[in-house]
């Protein structure tokens, strides 16, 4: 089968296309065909090795995690799915190896897609979904609660303004262009194109910020903060994981860093809203395997609004 692995840290140049044997499972294993795979930019953040001291130094690595497919095997354990079943999922994030045409997986990573879905919308749905829920709990707001939204365009950003929206949040969204844009769809309580104001220079408060565009750190966005506020971010440093460490020791302006691993239930309450069409995500642009340093210069380059996701 076809796979795109990595022998080095650098970048896209480091990618390439081998082929290797079809995995074999375990007992309480499913073969999946698949047939999405959604980038986020956590996949070029571990090829650059920003995250070594997580990923470590063995090679070959593999790249992606978010996944669609079919079920092609089952293993002999009891589970609930059988061959032919469609289904959605998430490998670890820090080891996923989904631009594949086969991956053995667990139950508990994968949960039935809804019929009304497709693979490619699947894919791209899922850790936007999973890391916007997280924040949002976290943060815990209550119904007209004000949430900035910093980086909103992009997938987790789309998924934290549709979810805060039907939460009954207050949401300012900041972006630009097209992107800003399109998310008016979801009716932002207010929007701030960064490229015409600094939003540290407005004078709005907020219960809670969101950061997923990695250009509003914690000493900028306090003043932003309501007393008893919550800044969450997504994009972890060591340094900023020790300094939220301190800093939520002696201020009652919490720092959190949020690293998403979907679960049984979130999985579900995903699915339900996909069924239910009351989330949605646009795709940019679909490649097959064979065009990964495209796809992937195409993602990076964030020009495009939406997921980029590969087709099998």
């Amino acid at each position: 089968m076809k796979k795109i692995v990595y022998n080095q840290y650098g970048n896209f140049d480091q990618l390439q296309l081998v082929a290797v044997d079809i995995p074999k499972i375990q007992e309480d294993e499913l073969l999946i065909s698949v047939k999405a795979v959604a980038i986020n930019p956590l996949d070029w953040k571990k090829l650059e090795g920003q995250l070594k001291i997580i990923t470590g130094k063995k090679f070959p690595k593999g790249i992606a995690f978010d996944f669609s497919g079919v079920v092609e095997k089952v293993g002999n354990s009891e589970n609930n799915y059988k061959v032919g079943d469609e289904v959605f999922g998430t490998l670890d994030a820090m080891k996923g190896e989904a631009l594949a045409e086969y991956l053995a997986v667990k139950s508990e990573t994968i949960y039935p897609k809804p019929n009304n879905v497709s693979f490619e919308t699947a894919a791209a749905v899922l850790t936007g979904t999973t890391t916007a829920k997280l924040l949002l709990d976290k943060s815990k707001m209550k119904i007209g609660d004000s949430v900035l939204i910093n980086g909103a365009s992009g997938g987790v950003g789309m998924m934290a303004l549709e979810l805060a929206t039907l939460k009954g949040f207050k949401a300012t969204v900041v972006a630009s262009g097209e992107g800003l844009n399109y998310i008016q769809k979801w009716n932002p309580a207010h929007s701030i194109d960064y490229k015409k104001e600094n939003v540290v220079n407005l004078p709005l408060k907020y219960n809670a910020i969101l950061e997923l565009a990695g250009n509003l750190p914690y000493s900028k966005a306090k003043s932003l903060l309501a007393p008893n506020g919550i800044y969450l971010s997504t994009l972890p440093t060591p340094i900023d994981m020790l300094k939220s460490f301190f800093n939520n020791l002696v201020s009652s302006k919490k720092h959190i860093i949020i690293q998403a691993k979907p679960n049984q239930a979130i999985l579900k309450e995903t699915s339900e809203l996909l069924a239910q069409n009351k989330i949605e995500i646009p795709i940019a642009k679909t490649f097959g395997i064979q065009e990964y340093k495209e796809a992937y210069q195409f993602a990076k380059n964030g020009r495009a609004v939406g997921k980029v996701v590969f087709l099998l």
